[in-house]
């Protein structure tokens, strides 16, 4: 990596930063953003000790909206530790126009039918929102039609491109209230106009409400050269204290294939060959607390009871000020379980194979 160029990245940002701050005063167009400064220290059992610093710098132009038009201008510079350079991708860059009886969006757009799960074999992008948080594949480059039946049902047509003409894919969902229940019944295409189309996949879930308890489950079938299921259920609970604070509980369980598994979770887990023909069957869960209005803990684990791969992550968040936010972040990452030892520790959580602590900082203008 070229330092020389990683330090002339970061003071990029900074000049930027306060360029557009600039900008904004100097002017009627309104700009927002982020930046995001982070420091990461690691230990994996093949490569030793490491250190990846990054940035990445979130910008928005706010345009006000007029006769049922609105355009989102939004991307990301983010530094390429690989190459030792400065990157670039757009987020939204898009027009969107509700017609009488539709709306239509026509660019760069977020698309995501996620209904809350920490993962979700059935999203229009396998692995766009993992454990709450997005990834790059989120962001298409699409045409959305969104056909609102009612005020609780609607139904959502998307052709989008993610890289290539080659790789182009549609979406169909439908969605519905049934006895206070959130239902929805997707499909997609992928590679629609290759030669030899891509997979297809089919999913249905429901989110709802049984006492205190939020439950929720999504089943998904998946058709390419061979056939194959997915399963996921899961609960929420949250309970607040006397002084308000708050304490949620989430856990879920999945019965997915490993080619599946690799999509959704992305490198956060040693994964099980994608040459096995059953499914992997995962643990998941999540347990946060509100110490008060400024700062929050989390604990975030998977475990995949196939190879015995574990991860076990914690956070903890503190807004320093309005503007200004401090995350401090520590994964443990588990390798497959011993079987010759059955007694030891090692037999039932698998070996230590990476440890990683992140310190991280952002300034929100």
């Amino acid at each position: 990596m070229n330092k020389y160029h990683l330090l002339v990245g970061f003071s990029l940002i900074f000049i930027i930063v306060f360029f557009f701050n600039f900008l904004a005063l100097a002017s009627d167009i309104t700009f927002g953003g982020q930046l995001n400064v982070s420091l990461t220290g690691f230990y994996d059992n093949q490569s030793g000790f490491g250190y990846l610093p990054q940035a990445n710098l979130d910008l928005e132009l706010f345009l006000p909206p007029w006769d049922n038009n609105e355009i989102r201008v939004a991307g990301s510079l983010y530094t390429d530790i690989v190459n030792g350079q400065l990157d670039f991708f757009w987020k939204r860059l898009y027009w969107k126009h509700r017609f009488d009886d539709f709306h239509l969006t026509i660019g760069r757009q977020p698309i995501s039918w996620s209904f809350g799960s920490l993962l979700n074999p059935v999203d229009y992008s396998l692995g766009a929102v993992a454990l709450e948080r997005d990834y790059s594949t989120k962001f298409q480059n699409a045409i959305e039609i969104y056909y609102p039946v009612n005020w609780h049902t609607g139904l959502s047509l998307v052709a989008s491109s993610p890289d290539s003409l080659e790789n182009t894919k549609i979406g169909l969902r439908g969605r519905t209230l049934i006895n206070d229940f959130d239902i929805t019944a997707q499909f997609v295409q992928e590679q629609v106009i290759a030669v030899k189309p891509g997979q297809q996949r089919f999913g249905i879930t429901a989110k709802g409400d049984i006492g205190k308890f939020g439950v929720y489950g999504a089943l998904g079938y998946y058709r390419d050269e061979k056939k194959s299921f997915s399963l996921l259920v899961g609960a929420d609970y949250s309970y607040f204290f006397p002084s308000a604070n708050r304490l949620y509980l989430q856990a879920e369980y999945l019965n997915i294939p490993p080619e599946v598994l690799s999509q959704i979770t992305g490198s956060l887990m040693i994964r099980q060959p994608e040459s096995q023909d059953k499914n992997v069957h995962l643990l998941t869960g999540n347990i946060s607390y509100q110490i008060d209005e400024f700062s929050s803990i989390g604990l975030t684990s998977l475990y995949n009871f196939n190879n015995g791969s574990a991860l076990f992550m914690s956070n903890y968040t503190n807004h320093l000020s309005t503007i200004t936010t401090l995350e401090i972040q520590v994964g443990i990452v588990m390798g497959e379980k011993n079987e010759v030892d059955a007694s030891s520790v090692v037999s039932w959580f698998g070996e230590l194979s990476q440890v990683f602590v992140e310190l991280g900082i952002s300034y929100a203008f």
